[in-house]
């Protein structure tokens, strides 16, 4: 049996791993909150595509301002970290065009590589693979498009372009599914909700 040190809190997902008795081998579980809990010995596996593939936008910080506060703008700008918002943009947008949200299978994958000299230069090689599986994981479409952009605005294309030989390839027909079942399963909670 595995006891964690007392000066560790208590997280209620491990005790059920460590319980010998209970029927967890294994548990997936994000590693930012394990090691910001100081449990980040507990992680024996970093899960990173292809295997897994994240949600759109995992990882980036957005913050929400009032419109026409110049000096909030001014301010976040300061802030602002180039290369994660042309990531995040190309997956929102890709996103986007697929009509999905957060209960939708759908994974990407992006990186960004300076292509010059300076990390700072305005140019980059953007690498994308987004994917769409069935809820049941029988159906799979997966595709990567690389193009080198020069703007938030360019790397919003290459998201859009994925996102379209993505529904070309498969995903409208995945996606129509799981808006069936979405549907079908609302009008069955419905009909059994007393009025």
């Amino acid at each position: 049996m595995v006891v964690p040190h007392p000066s560790i809190p208590r997280n209620t997902r491990l005790a059920k791993l460590d319980d010998p008795s209970g029927p967890f081998a294994a548990l997936i579980l994000a590693k930012s909150g394990l090691v910001r809990l100081g449990m980040g010995h507990r992680v024996t596996c970093d899960i990173a595509s292809p295997t897994l593939y994240h949600a759109v936008g995992q990882g980036a910080l957005g913050v929400e301002i009032r419109e026409g506060d110049n000096a909030i703008v001014a301010l976040c700008l300061a802030l602002n970290h180039r290369p994660t918002e042309w990531r995040c943009r190309a997956e929102r947008a890709m996103l986007r065009v697929l009509e999905g949200g957060c209960s939708v299978p759908v994974g990407v994958s992006t990186t960004l590589i300076p292509t010059g000299p300076d990390e700072d230069q305005e140019r980059a090689r953007l690498k994308i693979t987004g994917t769409v599986t069935s809820l049941d994981g029988k159906k799979h479409v997966e595709h990567t498009l690389e193009e080198e952009v020069a703007s938030a605005e360019e790397a919003e294309r290459v998201g859009e372009q994925v996102a379209k030989i993505l529904v070309e390839t498969g995903a409208r027909e995945i996606l129509e599914d799981i808006a069936k079942e979405k549907a079908a399963r609302k009008a069955a909670e419905e009909h059994l909700t007393p009025k």
